[in-house]
């Protein structure tokens, strides 16, 4: 359930907690979300004593940056909640009831029983969770909040590449029978403390991975026979000339392709960059020169680097280890 949280426990025979309209816009205020009322006529006339919602939610910090929302309440009066906060990837789960969802002035869109749904928001792009009165809504959330710092620079990475896709709909995601399953388990609080928490992160995670494989782009086509000719061109050149300082403008040329195809085709072809390639080339035969007997400036020279000191760094960073000349493979 989009921007519901509170720190009441979701376990079997605790009594369920009445979110009031004061509830409502102290929850906004934490969790960076506006709630409207749209079809209750006037303002409250005792916030704390309008019942909007009853039931049990728990949250849970899967890591810096990333939440875990669970819900199991029933809604007494529709009730709508707009983003306000920075910008967040959130990938949600509805067991039961029914919500939807809308980007901006976007059209909404439902949220599926037993079914994912992604979005990206933020930077003046708000998400809205429309939620419909009279019924029981069970539902988990997972957020990541930018600016991103999980401590896994490849999950930031994916998120943030999520982050920067292009404002659109929000995207249904197929969720796999086990992982219903496991979310039941959340909901359903059989487990406590420690192990609880054990398994949000197991089902966090999962379903942060089920939605950010949906979102990301299509993996580009596979290099055809003549342009893996050409990008042999490419490779073959920082092969044998790692010392030189390589442009992507003068490696494209020699390709044949624009700048763009290049870097694309080039990592469909060998599983990373251009330049992360030359790097690699570039440390692998500094290694081998040093188990020669090469000093630590002779190395670093062959390899294109000017200054000692940011070979070592490199160096280091690479193997785990600071440069010698009695190093060995």
């Amino acid at each position: 359930m989009p921007g519901a949280e509170s720190e009441a426990p979701l376990a079997p025979g605790v009594s369920p907690c009445c979110f009031s309209a004061a509830d409502f816009d102290r929850l906004g205020r934490d969790a960076g979300f506006r709630y409207r009322l749209p079809y209750l006529s006037g303002a409250p006339r005792d916030p704390e004593a309008l019942c909007i919602a009853e039931g049990r939610v728990e949250t849970h910090a899967l890591g810096p940056g990333l939440t875990l929302a669970a819900s199991d309440i029933v809604v007494h009066h529709h009730y709508e909640a707009t983003s306000q906060a920075s910008p967040r990837f959130s990938a949600i789960v509805v067991l039961q009831g029914q919500a939807q969802a809308a980007l901006g002035r976007g059209d909404s869109v439902p949220m599926r029983t037993h079914g994912g749904l992604s979005a990206a928001y933020g930077d003046g792009l708000s998400m809205t969770g429309i939620h419909p009165a009279r019924q029981r809504l069970r539902s988990i959330n997972v957020s990541a909040a930018a600016p991103l710092g999980t401590g896994d620079a490849q999950l930031d990475e994916l998120i943030a590449a999520a982050l920067r896709s292009p404002a659109g709909r929000p995207r249904h995601w197929a969720v796999p029978p086990h992982l219903v399953q496991a979310i039941e388990q959340v909901l359903g609080g059989q487990w406590q403390g420690p192990l609880q928490a054990l398994l949000c992160q197991g089902v966090g995670l999962q379903m942060l991975a089920h939605a950010l494989a949906d979102a990301a782009p299509a993996a580009p086509p596979l290099p055809s026979s003549r342009e893996r000719q050409l990008l042999e061109r490419v490779r073959e050149r920082l092969h044998d000339a790692p010392e030189e300082h390589h442009t992507l403008e003068a490696l494209a040329r020699l390709a044949c392709m624009s700048q763009s195809t290049l870097r694309l085709k080039f990592r469909a072809a060998y599983q990373c960059s251009v330049f992360e390639w030359l790097h690699e080339r570039r440390m692998a035969l500094a290694r081998e020169r040093l188990a020669q007997g090469l000093s630590v400036q002779e190395a670093a020279q062959l390899v294109g680097y000017r200054h000692a000191t940011n070979f070592a760094t490199a160096f280091r960073k690479r193997f785990g280890v600071a440069p010698s000349g009695r190093e060995r493979r």
